[in-house]
């Protein structure tokens, strides 16, 4: 099958990588886009719900799914995150959109659900814990530096990464708790991965494997 948006809008280009969950039993395809987020039948290509975000694009940040609740970056120029119920049909911009975020939310890096928490990091470097229910702040850090690559939970820590080079490590929770900072040489954009009990960290000249001896 092949369907298109139904949005129509000057910017239409974005980078968003959709993600597949399955809601009452029925699976669905969340494709974040300029304007506006669509779920599609993966089997059909029909288009199952929509909300709308006028003007958004570059839309970057790859969508989170958890507590009935579906995370998704608006992108530039003023970037928000929304958190969706994926129960609807139709356009339901109006309907099912539990809560946002407006102020501090990603560009780039895709949100991070750990529990009931969900974390983001904005582009110039602000941290935010939210409870990813009701969408209510329980901190705030300005960490310092520019941020592209997305958070990653691993071995119960939470790994953050400037485009300058700088890593922190903090522990997942409600109160900011900071563990370690690491440096690495500047420009640093890609997120982490990880290979068994070891971290494969790319600079913009080096692949970086970090674990203990």
């Amino acid at each position: 099958w092949r369907t298109p948006r139904s949005v129509r809008q000057p910017r239409m280009f974005a980078f968003a990588t959709p993600l597949t969950i399955e809601v009452d039993g029925r699976k669905q395809v969340v494709c974040p886009g300029a304007g506006a987020v669509i779920a599609y039948d993966p089997d059909t290509g029909r288009p199952l719900w929509q909300v709308d975000y006028p003007g958004g694009y570059s839309v970057i940040p790859r969508p989170v799914y958890g507590h009935g609740l579906v995370f998704v970056g608006t992108g530039y120029d003023r970037p928000s995150l929304l958190a969706i119920r994926p129960t609807g049909s139709g356009n339901v911009t109006e309907t099912h959109v539990a809560w946002r975020l407006d102020r501090s939310a990603p560009h780039t890096p895709s949100p991070l659900l750990v529990g009931d928490e969900l974390y983001v990091v904005s582009d110039n470097g602000i941290a935010t814990c939210l409870d990813a229910r009701t969408g209510k702040t329980h901190w705030q850090k300005r960490l310092g530096g520019k941020f592209s690559a997305s958070p990653l939970f691993a071995a119960g820590r939470i790994y953050l990464q400037a485009e300058e080079g700088e890593g922190i490590v903090i522990a997942p929770g409600t109160t900011y708790r900071e563990l370690a900072r690491n440096r690495l040489e500047p420009r640093t954009f890609a997120s982490y991965a990880v290979a068994g009990d070891t971290l494969l960290i790319r600079t913009e000249f080096h692949l970086y494997r970090i674990g203990e001896r």
